[in-house]
C-alpha cells in the first residue's frame, strides 16, 4: 500500500504520463546516472536517443573518475582504520552535508538509516518520456553541472546549488539522491515524500507541504551483517539555535534514533560559532561515534567526550575561515600522533594538509 501510495504520489506532483508510472524508482536512478535499464523499463525506449546516449557516456566517465581518484580510497581507508575502531551505526547522522550521500555510503556502509540535512530545495522528478531530445539533453546536462562542487571538490557549495537548482527543470535534490544511490549500487525500492508531524514522525506528503524525502534503497553488494532494506532521509532544515531546539520536529526525529555515527565534512565551521550550540550539543551528547573534519565541532570541545584517534595533517583553516585557526590541534599534531591519511577532504583537498577525527564515546 505504502509502495502504492508513493508511485501514485510522484505521478502527482511531478505531473508525468502514464508511462512514467511505470518506471521503478530504480529505473529512474539508473537513468539519472547512466547506468543501462531493466528489461522491461519504459525509459529504454528513449535510451538511444543522442542526449540520453551523450549522458551515459558522460556519467559513467565521471563514475570511473570518482571511484578510481576518490572513492575507492576513502573504502579501503575506512575498512582498515574506521570500521576496526567502531560498532557497525544502524544509523548515520549527517548535519549540513547536503544530499551528499556518496560519501557517507562509502565510508559507512550497511547503516539501517542514512539522516542527511542541509538547505538545498527538495525538487521534484520529471516525466522523461514526455520530453523532446533537446529537452532531456539540457536537463541531463544541467543535472550534471550541479554535481560539479562534489565532483571537483568533494563537498556541495550551497550558494552554488541555490543557483543551479530551478534550471533546465532540475529544481532539487531528488534526482541527486537518486543518482548517488545508484551510483554506490544500490538499489532503489521507494522514493517517497514525507513531513515530520508534531511528535518527530516521517510521514508520507506530498511535494508542496514535504520537509524531506525518503527512499528506501538496498545495498546490492551488502554482507550479511547489512539491513536487507535502509532508509536514506534527507530534510531541508534549518540547524541553526532558531530551528534546531528542544521542540523541534527535527530534535524529534533525531531522538528517536539515539546513538549511531555522526559525519560532519565541510561544515562551514557553523559550531564554532554561537548560532549553532543546539546542533553541536545534540551531537556530542547523542552521538556514539563521530568522524569529521576540522570544520565540524571544535577539537578542543570534541576531545572532552570522545577517544579521539587523528589522521592527516593540520594546517589550519583555508584564508576565508582563517579566524578558526586551532592551536588544539596544532599542538596534538606537533606531538606525532597522527596516522597518515591517503585523501584530501573537507576545505581541505590536498592528501598532504587534510585531516580527519574519529571519535568513540568516552
Amino acid at each position: 500500500m505504502i509502495r502504492l501510495l508513493a508511485i501514485v504520489l510522484l505521478v502527482s506532483v511531478t505531473t508525468p504520463g502514464m508511462l512514467h508510472a511505470q518506471a521503478t524508482f530504480n529505473d529512474l536512478a539508473r537513468f539519472v546516472a547512466g547506468q543501462p535499464l531493466s528489461p522491461g523499463s519504459p525509459l529504454r525506449r528513449i535510451e538511444a536517443l543522442p542526449s540520453v546516449r551523450k549522458h551515459t557516456a558522460d556519467t559513467s566517465a565521471l563514475s570511473k573518475t570518482w571511484h578510481e581518484r576518490r572513492l575507492n580510497t576513502l573504502r579501503d581507508w575506512a575498512k582498515a582504520e574506521v570500521h576496526p575502531r567502531i560498532v557497525r551505526p544502524k544509523v548515520v547522522k549527517y548535519p549540513f552535508g547536503g544530499p551528499d550521500f556518496v560519501h557517507a555510503a562509502t565510508i559507512f556502509p550497511g547503516a539501517d538509516e542514512y539522516v542527511l540535512v542541509g538547505l538545498e530545495p527538495l525538487g521534484t522528478l520529471p516525466d522523461f518520456l514526455a520530453m523532446s531530445d533537446p529537452q532531456l539533453g539540457s536537463y541531463l546536462s544541467h543535472l550534471n553541472h550541479t554535481l560539479r562542487s562534489i565532483s571537483q571538490r568533494n563537498f556541495f557549495i550551497t550558494t552554488e546549488m541555490r543557483e543551479d537548482f530551478g534550471k533546465q527543470g532540475v529544481d532539487g535534490v531528488y534526482p541527486v539522491l537518486l543518482y548517488f544511490a545508484a551510483m554506490t549500487n544500490h538499489e532503489v525500492i521507494n522514493g517517497q515524500f514525507v513531513k515530520l508531524d508534531a511528535s518527530g514522525n516521517a510521514v508520507v506528503s506530498d511535494a508542496a507541504t514535504a520537509d524531506g524525502i525518503r527512499l528506501e534503497i538496498r545495498a546490492l553488494d551488502r554482507l550479511p551483517d547489512f539491513p536487507p532494506v535502509s532508509s536514506l532521509y534527507y530534510f531541508k532544515y534549518d540547524l541553526s539555535d532558531s530551528g534546531f531546539k528542544a521542540s523541534s520536529t527535527m530534535k524529534k526525529f533525531l531522538d528517536q534514533r539515539p546513538g549511531g555515527m555522526g559525519y560532519l565534512k565541510a561544515a562551514s565551521y557553523l559550531m564554532h560559532q554561537n548560532g549553532f550550540t543546539n546542533i553541536r550539543n545534540y551531537l556530542v551528547g547523542d552521538c556514539q561515534f563521530i568522524l569529521q573534519d576540522e570544520s565540524g565541532i571544535p577539537a578542543e570541545f570534541f576531545a572532552t567526550y570522545f577517544n579521539v584517534t587523528y589522521f592527516g595533517k593540520y594546517a589550519g583553516p583555508i584564508d576565508m575561515f582563517k579566524e578558526y585557526d586551532q592551536p588544539f590541534l596544532r599542538q596534538v599534531y606537533a606531538s606525532g600522533v597522527a596516522r597518515p591519511l591517503p585523501f584530501g577532504t573537507g576545505y581541505r583537498m590536498r592528501d598532504e594538509d587534510s585531516i580527519q577525527l574519529l571519535g568513540v564515546r568516552k
